[in-house]
């Protein structure tokens, strides 16, 4: 009987601890669940603060998406600026306010700030705006081994943070660290970005202007020639045109008027002698004193080059002679011009190191000198070889055979106007269509 009555006791402390390890096991797996509920709920945090590079933006997400798994009444961070200053960003649901503050000085923000330490529930706060709350969690932002700032949580209910809050808080500070670092990276590529931008447009300006001046002294293929391969190639031409202007007189009217008056009138005549070789596709080689000169058919080889150029020195021609006719009213003395043209082979490149000159030699070179210092003043005197080229288009009268320093004689033609048949006015200076016509074809021609 005694032994029946023990057994039944014995069943009763079994079936006793029995229930108590099944609420024990219940208690366990509903706190396992909760647990992993906040910390799925943190991975959602943190999946959303990383697809963001903007820091308010970040902070608001922070702000709302974390409420429930720490019930806090103030939720604030406090960052470290690039002057190691400290700037406190109070989160109020989507509303952020920002304010400077000397969080340095105080505790227990302090203490975290420079220890690395997170503070569950620091018993006594001298920080202003964490002292009405009994209840708070304090967690370093470090990234890299560097405290960044904190982030601080605080409720008025007493005791109600946990160290399983604590541990959620510090997962959620993890992340929220690597995030601002993140967005400060990008902030700070941002910076140099635009620091970049600005100093290539700097750069792309100074570039052009180089390239300008660049274009200003030397053909557009030789200047690229020479930035690609820092050197320029002699090139041999078989055909080309030289022209050559001089002015008669220059020097005893040049006594007549102020070094002033004298380079602002030679810069008159030079700068439309320039735009009459641009449109009709002449290199301006160089000018020495009062002589202009300049090729057709460099560097670009071309058929028509002895064509362009003596229509460019009709338009030369016409533009000195009107001049004349403005200083006569004025009774002002001005010179005449005498324009020598020749056509032939020569070599082409560029001289100098510090200051590139693109040059021209050759016999052809010398001979076109001749024909200009024995040409009439006021007249296009041209050899026969370019006469041989342009004979159809141009009315030209034969000089003969006239003597040339160091050349002997040399047969040389006066360039009169377009032939009639050519021209649309009555000076022989505008071409029609049925000129345009044969000199599309001989452009086309190869050389």
């Amino acid at each position: 009987m005694s032994f029946s009555l023990f057994a039944s006791s014995n069943h009763q402390i079994e079936d006793q601890d029995r229930e108590q390890l099944l609420q024990t096991t219940r208690q366990l797996l509903t706190q396992i669940q909760a647990l992993s509920s906040r910390i799925a709920a943190v991975n959602e945090i943190s999946n959303s603060i990383n697809r963001s590079l903007n820091l308010e933006e970040i902070l608001q997400i922070l702000s709302k998406q974390a409420k429930w798994l720490l019930d806090f009444q103030h939720c604030s961070v406090c960052l470290k600026n690039d002057d190691s200053t400290f700037r406190l960003i109070t989160l109020f649901g989507s509303q952020i306010a920002c304010q400077d503050c000397l969080i340095c000085e105080k505790k227990p923000i302090s203490f975290v700030l420079k220890t690395g330490q997170s503070q569950l529930n620091p018993p006594d706060s001298s920080d202003t705006f964490l002292s009405a709350y009994p209840s708070k969690i304090i967690l370093p932002l470090a990234r890299d081994d560097q405290v960044i700032g904190s982030l601080n949580f605080a409720t008025s209910q007493p005791s109600a943070y946990s160290q399983e809050d604590l541990r959620i808080g510090y997962l959620l500070a993890v992340q929220l660290a690597s995030a601002i670092r993140n967005a400060r990276c990008f902030q700070e590529m941002k910076k140099l970005l635009a620091e970049m931008n600005v100093l290539y447009s700097s750069l792309e300006r100074e570039r052009r202007k180089s390239d300008q001046l660049l274009l200003n002294i030397l053909p557009e293929p030789i200047a690229h020639e020479l930035k690609e391969t820092g050197k320029v190639k002699p090139v041999y031409y078989d055909c080309a045109t030289v022209l050559f202007t001089d002015f008669k007189d220059f020097t005893q009217i040049a006594e007549q008027l102020s070094p002033e008056a004298l380079v602002q009138e030679l810069d008159y005549c030079f700068s439309f002698f320039d735009l009459v070789s641009e449109v009709y596709n002449l290199e301006k080689i160089k000018t020495i004193g009062d002589s202009y000169m300049a090729v057709s058919g460099i560097p670009v080889a071309k058929s028509t080059h002895a064509i362009d150029t003596v229509m460019a020195a009709l338009q030369i021609q016409t533009f000195i002679h009107w001049r004349q006719i403005e200083k006569r009213h004025k009774n002002e003395p001005y010179w005449q011009i005498r324009i020598g043209i020749h056509s032939g082979s020569l070599l082409a490149g560029v001289i100098g190191r510090n200051k590139f000159t693109y040059d021209v030699w050759g016999d052809t070179v010398n001979t076109a000198s001749r024909m200009e210092s024995s040409a009439i003043p006021g007249t296009i005197n041209i050899s026969q070889a370019t006469f041989d080229q342009v004979k159809d288009f141009f009315e030209c009268d034969y000089r003969g055979k006239i003597a040339a320093k160091n050349k002997g004689e040399i047969d040389m033609y006066q360039v009169k106007r377009l032939k009639r048949d050519f021209a649309t006015d009555s000076l022989g200076l505008v071409p029609n269509g049925k000129f345009n016509a044969i000199y599309s074809r001989i452009s086309s021609l190869a050389v």
